[in-house]
């Protein structure tokens, strides 16, 4: 197979988001790339100019741009002449421009053959990503034209929706039949810094609420177990023979506390359904501009792989992730209504239990109040013989005050050991069952 191309050029797009709170950064990374392209160092400020470089393998040119908390980097790099050159300096610097970048990357190989063949792009376009990636198979290519050029997605895992990690790094390769074709192509690369960044958003949201679907998975969301677990047997078929209260109490407040994590969880994929959304919508804008720009050429430029993730790749995350979203949400509206129920029951039950309470000390202390009762009247009625039976020159007024005051403290003593024990008894024998 053919190992040459002729003026094959070499684009890095590079999407990085700043992390909060973070001082280690993909930013020093691409610093170190700048002192390497030995580029002066206000090229480390994100803006809108090109810096030009020279490389033993060709020249190029260097773009930061930063939006936000995004930042943006574009390297390219292209033969001194356009002369056939080997591809294998497209690997050389790849491993020069191996830079990382959270958002993802997106690889675009061009190169121009004599020839209209779309057998012959597609054999130049198998070389190209051998000469890319040395070591590796040649997974399938999806082809589309773009101003009479074939342009090739190289795709090495179906794009169903359940690639755990998608779009975190994107191969195109663009194969013309002329150098002036791919002078026209190379003329859009500032549409292609946005509609790429766009296309990473929606990878990067995807990949988010995956890593948040299996946190929420992993504190058992999805089981039924997870929430409510010892609850429903704590219940009894009627709530007014309740019964181990201070247990129900302590697992609704766990309860509570385990639907305040998944709430959060929520709120988070949440964020990225929306940021997917958005993402997309500006994808749209983006690709319709393009589409504007080459309406005159409609016919040379079906842009076929762009229009695809849009269409059809895009949505089923959008659709997967809209599905988790509503699932948990109503999952989690039931815990929380089954919660609410409890706190019913628990309700009925604390005054149900106050009520008892009040009940069992009225009792015990109307026992109390009968034993001290009794107690000092019989005490009354004893000293009172006893004085009958004696001569009143034997009973002193101390002793009758004595003995008087000895019953009062008797009977008091003997209605409060009564009354607590009454008090115990009663909260035993009539606790809830």
């Amino acid at each position: 197979m053919q190992t040459y191309l002729s003026y094959p050029q070499l684009f890095l797009f590079a999407y990085d988001r700043q992390i909060p709170s973070s001082e280690e950064g993909n930013g020093k990374e691409w610093d170190a790339l700048r002192d390497r392209l030995q580029i002066q160092r206000e090229a480390n400020q994100p803006g809108d100019r090109d810096y030009l470089f020279q490389n033993p393998d060709g020249q190029g040119f260097y773009l930061r741009y930063g939006v936000g908390d995004t930042q943006s980097l574009m390297v390219a790099l292209m033969p001194h002449s356009d002369e056939t050159s080997q591809i294998t300096l497209l690997s050389r610097f790849r491993q020069t421009l191996d830079v990382s970048a959270n958002l993802g990357k997106t690889w675009l190989i061009l190169g121009y053959v004599n020839s209209r063949s779309d057998s012959a792009h597609f054999q130049a376009a198998h070389a190209a990503y051998q000469g890319f990636y040395p070591s590796k198979a040649v997974p399938a290519f999806h082809p589309s034209k773009l101003l009479n050029c074939s342009l090739y997605e190289v795709r090495e895992s179906p794009q169903d929706g359940k690639n755990p990690d998608p779009e975190l790094e994107v191969i195109l390769i663009c194969i013309c039949p002329s150098k002036s074709a791919l002078k026209r192509v190379t003329d859009l690369y500032a549409e292609w810094l946005w509609l790429f960044l766009h296309r990473h958003e929606i990878g990067s949201a995807y990949r988010n609420s995956q890593r948040i679907k299996t946190a929420l998975e992993e504190q058992g969301i999805f089981r039924p177990s997870s929430i409510l677990s010892e609850l429903p047997q704590l219940l009894p078929a009627s709530w007014e023979n309740l019964q181990n209260l201070p247990n129900l109490q302590s697992q609704w407040s766990q309860n509570r506390l385990i639907l305040a994590h998944h709430h959060a969880g929520l709120t988070g994929l949440e964020t990225q359904r929306e940021a997917l959304t958005t993402s997309l919508r500006n994808y749209e804008k983006r690709l319709n501009r393009i589409q504007e720009q080459l309406k005159d050429e409609i016919a040379t430029s079906d842009l076929k792989v762009w229009v695809e993730f849009r269409d059809y790749i895009a949505p089923q995350y959008q659709a997967e992730l809209e599905q988790q979203w509503r699932g948990f949400k109503m999952g989690l509206q039931r815990q929380e209504q089954s919660l609410k129920d409890i706190a019913v029951v628990l309700k009925r039950a604390q005054q149900q239990e106050r009520d008892r309470r009040l009940e069992n000390a009225i009792a015990a202390a109307a026992m109390g109040v009968g034993t001290s009762t009794a107690s000092a009247i019989s005490g009354t009625e004893a000293i009172s013989k006893l004085s009958l039976s004696e001569s009143p020159s034997e009973v002193t007024p101390t002793q009758m005050g004595f003995n008087y005051g000895l019953v009062l403290f008797v009977s008091l003593f003997l209605g409060i050991l009564f009354a607590g024990v009454s008090w115990m008894g009663l909260n035993r024998w009539r606790s809830p069952r």
